[in-house]
């Protein structure tokens, strides 16, 4: 009796999620990102409206509907069921969200401002929307007001095609919404591909890096064009690994000239087309852990030519340049805890502020977030060569340890995002789903006992850091966010330094050495 009872636990926890998914569709169009912004932030309450705007009610019951989500969710992460179950539930738990509100955010509105910008001749890396000619200038956030977009030339193409035929801003937000859920459609085939082509479970990967609803609440209720991002990601991932490079390195480049956060991804695709040339190389050897550094240099000019080329095709072709390659130039000042950089510099003003030095915050922030890109820049390069290198394999079974090679560059995308969203000197919600579909395909056994749970409950909490008409808490939790952050920091320093003592600073450029040795096991005593 014991099968027949899971499998209906499995379908409790399953329309219970539906349910959660629908309420908070409903309560949107009282809680959500409104047309006409509320004059002041829209707290969780028992009043049915708010001359601010909006209704406390409707934005308690949508807090409860997401609980209500994220609880079915971890009820179901050790259901034994199929892909295509996952499939269904994901459809069953976000689909009602097509006809939401805006939720988490207003960027929905920027994007159609953005793209009727354009469409009325005006560059919107030239030009801001408080340019625009048009009722939709009044439902943008006042960041996006007079700042520059920071998106590329692919992403304001769809955008302006949709302004475009829109005529109506509704229509417009609908339009845009569906392209965010192409991307999470392109995720949920991508993710269980790549999953099972590096030998991890494809079920929990689904679990974990799209049935999570943290896409739900940001991909589809915020429709943010990161989603399109990952997909493309994943998607030039799931193609590399088929030995289609190629096209991996053209669907990637596409995916940066919507964001161009996803030419993180272009060096782990030179991993794997070096792995592909060494063993085309000496085809008796199988699937080699490592490959020369002539091989290297090699697809390392291939992908440079294969994605550069469309990219710089994008920025010429629609005539707009290529200001969308540095995103960090559009102005805008956003100062929340829960930027590392960030907190370290309100810190520092804190102290400042003690000691009558009230100038010491901006400097202390300015200071963090350039000390924070330097560490980003050695980081990325210390995870692209983890990746190339070999692992330390002597701790896992011979079956993990063969799926190693294929695992190491995709973990190494993952890591990497997570590093450019742990110290960029912004965090915002949907900045870490950037990084989690990648680490749900890639954990394998080495990470899996270590990873998944953490990593589940960071997007559990981050669920709930922003109310559901945009309002990021972090704004509002400095006094006990900077601290957390201080301690964080100080974990990861602990860490990176146990992980400094491991690594094999000796041979670093040496392609048949790990660069990190596993650590050695502690004596039991008797």
């Amino acid at each position: 009796m014991a099968e027949p009872r899971r499998a209906a636990s499995h379908g409790t926890w399953r329309w219970a999620g539906a349910v959660g998914g629908v309420v908070l569709a409903a309560a949107s169009w009282g809680s959500g990102a409104l047309p006409r912004p509320n004059t002041g932030v829209l707290w969780p309450g028992l009043a049915w409206w708010t001359t601010k705007g909006g209704s406390p009610l409707l934005a308690t019951v949508s807090v409860l509907a997401m609980g209500l989500l994220v609880l079915a969710w971890w009820r179901l992460r050790e259901a034994d069921v199929s892909v295509r179950w996952w499939w269904a539930t994901i459809a069953l738990w976000f689909v009602p969200l097509v006809a939401a509100m805006p939720l988490y955010s207003r960027d929905l509105y920027s994007y159609a401002a953005q793209g009727l910008l354009w469409d009325q001749g005006l560059s919107p890396y030239d030009h801001v929307v408080r340019e625009l000619d048009s009722p939709w200038r009044g439902s943008t956030a006042p960041t996006w007001l007079d700042s520059p977009t920071p998106y590329g030339p692919v992403w304001l193409l769809l955008a302006r095609a949709v302004a475009s035929v829109s005529g109506e801003l509704w229509v417009a937000l609908l339009l845009l919404r569906l392209l965010a859920v192409a991307g999470v459609v392109v995720m949920a085939w991508a993710v269980p591909d790549v999953a099972r082509r590096i030998g991890w479970s494809p079920v929990r990967a689904l679990w974990l890096g799209v049935a999570v609803p943290l896409v739900g609440a940001h991909f589809v209720g915020g429709a943010h064009n990161d989603a399109l991002m990952v997909a493309a990601v994943l998607g030039g991932l799931a193609l590399a690994l088929r030995g289609r490079f190629v096209l991996a390195c053209v669907v990637i480049a596409l995916g940066a000239m919507v964001k161009v956060t996803a030419v993180i991804a272009l060096p782990f695709v030179v991993v794997l087309w070096a792995r592909h040339v060494a063993a085309a190389r000496a085809p008796g050897a199988g699937d080699p852990a490592y490959a020369r550094w002539g091989d290297v240099l090699r697809a390392g000019a291939l992908t440079l030519v294969c994605a550069g080329v469309p990219m710089a095709l994008g920025g010429v072709v629609t005539g707009l340049g290529f200001s969308w390659l540095n995103p960090t130039g559009t102005p805008g000042k956003n100062e929340q805890w829960t930027s590392l950089p960030t907190a370290i510099g309100i810190a520092v003003g804190a102290v400042g502020h003690l000691l009558g030095h009230d100038a010491w915050r901006d400097t202390g922030i300015a200071a963090a977030r350039a000390v924070g890109f330097v560490v980003l820049a050695l980081l990325l390069v210390l995870v692209w060569l983890a990746a190339l290198k070999p692992a330390d394999t002597r701790d896992l079974a011979a079956e993990d340890a063969a799926a190693e090679p294929r695992l190491r560059p995709v973990r190494g995308v993952a890591w990497a995002m997570l590093a450019v969203v742990v110290l960029a000197p912004v965090f915002l919600g949907w900045y870490y789903l950037w990084a989690l579909p990648l680490f749900a395909v890639s954990l394998g056994a080495l990470w899996q006992e270590r990873l998944e749970g953490p990593l589940a409950v960071v997007a559990t909490v981050v669920c709930f850091a922003t109310l559901p008409e945009g309002y990021s808490l972090g704004l509002t939790t400095t006094a006990v966010g900077v601290p957390v952050a201080i301690v964080v920091l100080v974990l990861l320093l602990r860490s990176g330094l146990r992980t400094a003592r491991r690594t094999d600073w000796r041979h670093l450029l040496d392609l048949d050495r790990p660069l990190v040795r596993s650590p050695e096991p502690v004596p039991r005593s008797r």
